[in-house]
């Protein structure tokens, strides 16, 4: 259950993004993508160990 909680809030986040995106905030846009980029590989590592 945790897991699908954790994909709940990526999928939040990344509309957020997305929102950035669409009023032309593209470079906090960009650090908000490398964040979540960043975060979901981090959980992925831990997810296997």
């Amino acid at each position: 259950m945790q897991h699908k909680y954790w994909r709940m809030l990526a999928v939040i986040f990344y509309l957020i993004v997305l929102l950035l995106v669409v009023f032309h905030q593209d470079m906090l846009a960009m650090y908000g993508m490398a964040v979540g980029m960043l975060l979901e590989a981090i959980m992925a590592l831990l997810s296997k160990a």
